[in-house]
């Protein structure tokens, strides 16, 4: 009998701006990297940060029965600050002499906080409440402008649910939300029983565009301990070593709150853009070489590659990549693309299915993706495999296994190259294809279109008649 192994599928898509979320800031169960050093992260004192043209917006979103903490304004201002100087400190690691911009209140020396009172009470504002406060948010910016910075970005702060209800914690698009306690204050790092604080700089992270992602398994894990946008929310809280990773320092370096001068053009305005992509695999070095172009009417500044197993049958997406390891390599002449990726510094690689994400960050802050998808059979990538699929007899690769370039291929073609009808149990995937199975001769019936490899393709095991093998 075939074993059965269910495995999630998704599409590969060209999109701008992905939408970026967390289930949970403070999710205690992700697993923590190995530590080796503790980090000094240095505070800066309230009357020296660093306001730029454009601002992060903080609002305090005030329920009717929840008020706000007399003294959160000196006390987060104090919090800002302390994550203003950690930034600039992690992107100075990569050359990035850039800060996070907060405004300031003139009068007081303070971060500018815009306190928004909401239509209702707490129980109004649970976990899933997010589009809702955001409504009620920019009824009040249409009326108040002048409170708000000219930026895109805003952090929403809610104060801590005293009902023992949910509240929102997540970034989602270019807004994040997270709590406020008496805890949430510089001399509660480390803090053995919560997550909040780190929770919240993850969240900032990704209302300020930053996707997941992990420490690298050989360069960074052992020195730098754990990324920000993986489980960072969980050691920075606990006041163990954290670091941002390169391609969020590249991220960061091109966001429009942190630029001190008033760039030309607009922030985020969409490209018209593309990217072909062919991988080889060297044995030899242990690593997979990445090479192409791309076409892009707007400025590119940065190519970045995340690699995205599919662990444990986790699938792929926003709320699953927290394992994606991730690389930046500079445009080269002619729009061309290179980078090489060691193996060595993955997590997984024995029998996963990886998407490969190649991004185009452009300079005014987009960020253009292709998705791409290749198995790791027994250890080795299947690049060999490139622009070609292979079809087993069983499941988990097992019985007899056919290569197939791209191409159409009906039930005698299947049958002259050695795929019996409705024999096919898993697929694996070389590089920049998806496969459509049909259960009828002549490409008729119902049809199943794999995006990643499989090693069972469940509800359509033993039932391909015909296939296609499309080139992306």
């Amino acid at each position: 009998m075939k074993k059965r192994t269910l495995v999630a599928l998704i599409p590969a898509a060209l999109i701008i701006l992905p939408y970026l979320s967390c289930k949970k800031a403070t999710v205690v169960t992700e697993e923590l990297p190995k530590l080796q050093a503790k980090s000094e992260i240095t505070s800066r004192t309230t009357s020296s940060f660093v306001t730029n043209p454009k601002n992060l917006n903080i609002v305090m979103f005030v329920p009717t029965d929840n008020p706000a903490l007399p003294d959160y304004k000196t006390r987060l201002t104090s919090l800002f600050v302390h994550f203003q100087s950690w930034l600039h400190t992690e992107m100075l690691r990569y050359g990035y002499d850039k800060y996070l911009g907060l405004s300031k209140v003139d009068s007081t020396g303070l971060v500018r906080f815009v306190e928004i009172p909401a239509a209702g009470p707490q129980s109004d504002y649970p976990y899933g409440s997010g589009s809702k406060i955001l409504a009620e948010i920019n009824t009040y910016k249409a009326a108040h402008p002048a409170e708000f910075s000219a930026s895109s970005h805003t952090l929403i702060l809610l104060p801590e649910r005293t009902d023992g209800g949910g509240q929102p914690f997540y970034g989602s698009g270019k807004n994040c939300f997270a709590l406020d306690n008496a805890n949430m204050t510089v001399d509660k790092i480390p803090n053995a029983s919560s997550n909040y604080i780190g929770g919240m700089l993850h969240e900032l992270g990704h209302g300020l565009n930053l996707p997941h992602n992990h420490a690298k398994y050989a360069s960074e894990e052992p020195s730098l301990g754990t990324s920000l946008m993986g489980s960072g929310n969980i050691s920075f809280s606990k006041g163990q070593p954290t670091f941002l990773s390169e391609v969020d320092a590249a991220i960061l370096n091109q966001n429009e709150v942190f630029q001190n001068t008033i760039p030309s053009g607009a922030a985020y305005e969409s490209a018209t853009a593309g990217i072909s992509l062919s991988a080889a695999y060297n044995s030899t070095a242990q690593a997979i070489n990445l090479s192409g172009t791309f076409t892009s009417n707007k400025d590119v500044s940065d190519i970045l590659f995340y690699m995205d197993p599919d662990a444990n049958g986790e699938g792929f997406g926003s709320n699953t990549n927290y394992n994606a390891v991730a690389w930046r390599f500079s445009p080269g002449a002619g729009n061309t693309i290179s980078g090489t990726i060691p193996l060595n510094e993955l997590y997984y690689k024995n029998n996963e299915s990886y998407e490969l994400e190649a991004k185009l960050l452009l300079k005014n802050g987009s960020v253009v993706v292709q998705s791409y998808h290749f198995d790791f059979l027994g250890g080795t990538p299947q690049i060999g495999l490139d622009k070609s699929a292979k079809f087993y007899q069983n499941a988990n690769y097992g019985g007899y296994g056919v290569s197939l370039p791209p191409g159409e291929y009906t039930t005698a073609n299947l049958l002259a190259l050695g795929i019996r009808d409705n024999d096919v149990s898993s697929v694996s995937f070389g590089f920049g294809i998806k496969v459509i199975m049909y259960d009828g001769d002549n490409f008729t019936g119902s049809s199943t279109t794999l995006t990643a490899g499989s090693s069972y393709v469940s509800k359509f095991n033993d039932k391909a008649s015909s296939i296609k093998v499309i080139e992306l």
